[in-house]
């Protein structure tokens, strides 16, 4: 298996090394080594034979994912170790598939919640996906058939909370669903400012930054309260898909036609999306989202 798919993967960088009679397509043969790009490419291949889903990144690395949660492994030390012994070439990606399985299966478990407290962020996730994970992830219950689920994401890896890690970590889901909001608000307010603009004769606000937490804003009451003040009273919010937050005024949703026209399109959205969240309008009621009747 890794013969077959060091072959394909140099086929794919077209080296020379694939070129050649009467080798035994090994592509260290004639003294030839892959490169960092094949290196990678040969290592997702193995773990993608697998359960895990993988592609080559750069660094090199590979980007690794099983069910919701991802990571991205970095392959610069065995790729250093590959170059100083390319006949080892088997016993190292071997050695780097395994250390990528046991890090995706690992997760979280032995993490101190001090170590990842600002990494701790709210998903906003309809409960016909949670089905499809294969465990229960700690969650706080949501309008609409929703949920709010909590991942640690540091950027070089993304996971999902269980009810197992609050518990080792001491702590609630109340107290976590603090903490994550906490921490999207002030992400949101360092990299992600507010977007409003005309559209129809209406003021539109929210967040489609494609980051991963774009619905999930329209939880944080902190946000709502910016959204609020542009437009200069209640709103209305909606999240077809997870990376689309819209907000107008709820004086103008009452105006006409403007509320059912608003409906067409959010189902429309929701019923064409890769990653459908809710096709509902939702308002704030007593410091909470609800949905609207």
């Amino acid at each position: 298996m890794l013969v077959r798919a060091a072959v394909i993967a140099c086929l794919l960088a077209l080296l020379p090394a694939c070129a050649g009679g009467g080798d035994d397509g090994d592509a260290t043969s004639g003294g030839r080594t892959l490169a960092a790009s094949s290196f990678a490419e040969v290592v997702a291949a193995e773990l993608a034979a697998g359960d895990v889903e993988a592609e080559p990144g750069p660094g090199p690395s590979v980007q690794a994912r099983q069910g919701p949660n991802r990571l991205e492994v970095d392959l610069r030390e065995a790729f250093a170790e590959y170059e100083a012994s390319p006949d080892r070439e088997d016993e190292i990606v071997a050695g780097a598939v395994a250390t990528a399985r046991e890090e995706l299966a690992e997760g979280i478990s032995g993490t101190p919640l001090d170590r990842i407290r600002e990494d701790v962020m709210p998903l906003l996730k309809p409960r016909f996906e949670l089905r499809t994970y294969g465990f229960e992830p700690a969650q706080s219950p949501f309008p609409a058939g929703l949920a709010v689920v909590y991942a640690v994401d540091t950027g070089e890896a993304f996971t999902l909370v269980r009810p197992a890690d609050v518990e080792r970590w001491e702590t609630s889901v109340a107290d976590l669903h603090a903490l994550a909001l906490e921490n999207l608000e002030r992400r949101t307010d360092e990299e992600e400012p507010l977007l409003c603009e005309p559209s129809g004769g209406q003021k539109l606000c929210g967040w489609a930054s494609g980051d991963g937490y774009d619905a999930s804003r329209m939880i944080v009451p902190g946000l709502r309260e910016q959204i609020e003040e542009e437009l200069g009273g209640p709103a209305a919010y909606s999240a077809p898909m997870e990376n689309v937050f819209v907000a107008l005024s709820l004086r103008v949703l009452q105006t006409g036609d403007t509320e059912e026209l608003l409906r067409m399109k959010l189902e429309r959205d929701f019923q064409t999306s890769d990653d459908p969240l809710s096709p509902e309008i939702f308002v704030e009621r007593r410091g909470e989202l609800v949905r609207r009747g």
